[in-house]
């Protein structure tokens, strides 16, 4: 069986690699894909038989829908995803298999499981293009107003407002663009969820910050980049080198 795994982020690829060798020794791994750019190259030249994809969906130039739209592929997919519950309903309604993100053993198994079991059928141009769409109408469902609290009372944020959410001593923080330092009874996994990925960008394991915020990013160490935002110029917050080229495409990409 020969595998071939679309996936940016290289820790995600050699974990997902590494899983899926466990669970199926015969299987044979392409050199992976990690932009748009690569995968229309690789399926407009290369010829070799596939017989299984992963496939993130947000790649750092783009969205792997982009790759499957303008070619035609003969391969049953499995998506890997941080889209929230309500982008997944697009998926489960035309029965495509996905692995939701932050993923483990268990979840690359089940997925493992069904493609075996049911033999799952290649994904159509048309039906990406429809999956594709319903995910980017999804604006609606993304938080406007979040509560905060305040050492008084409760007090309404609009999103946009804030600068950033950041994790310390295990309790979520809120920093606005009038410099209010709240907390609220969220995580930052769940926040991810409900933040449209336009506007928040999940930076690392403590932050998740706002495009309008961003003021600067210059070099750390070992491929890593310090982040400095408005109104906490203070803090290095740290983009792991796996990110970096994904933040940036980020910043400037376009609606």
């Amino acid at each position: 069986m020969k595998i071939l795994i679309i996936e940016d982020e290289i820790p995600a690829q050699r974990y997902l690699k590494k899983t899926v060798q466990t669970l199926l020794p015969e299987a044979e791994f392409l050199f992976p894909i990690q932009s748009v750019e690569e995968g229309l190259e690789f399926f407009k030249e290369e010829n070799t038989k596939i017989d299984l994809i992963f496939s993130d969906i947000q790649l750092t130039d783009g969205e792997s829908f982009d790759i499957f739209k303008e070619v035609e592929i003969d391969v049953p997919i499995i998506f890997v995803t941080a889209y929230n519950q309500y982008a997944l309903k697009a998926f489960e309604v035309n029965s495509i298999d996905y692995i939701l993100k932050p993923f483990d053993e268990e979840n690359i198994q089940n997925a493992i499981d069904k493609f075996q079991t049911r033999k799952s059928a290649p994904v159509s141009k048309e039906l990406i293009s429809s999956i594709s769409d319903t995910i980017q109408n999804q604006k609606e469902v993304y938080r406007k107003r979040i509560w905060v609290n305040l050492p008084i009372n409760l007090s309404v944020l609009k999103v946009d407002e804030i600068n950033c959410f950041y994790s310390k001593n295990k309790v979520v923080h809120v920093l606005s663009n009038s410099d209010l330092n709240a907390t609220l009874d969220l995580s930052l996994d769940k926040l991810e969820d409900q933040l449209d990925p336009k506007d928040f960008f999940r930076v690392n394991r403590q932050f998740i910050v706002q495009i309008n915020a961003v003021k600067s990013i210059e070099p750390y160490y070992n491929g890593k980049w310090v982040l400095r935002i408005k109104g906490f110029e203070q803090e290095e917050i740290i983009i792991p080198k796996e990110k970096v080229s994904k933040f940036k495409q980020w910043v400037v990409k376009t609606d």
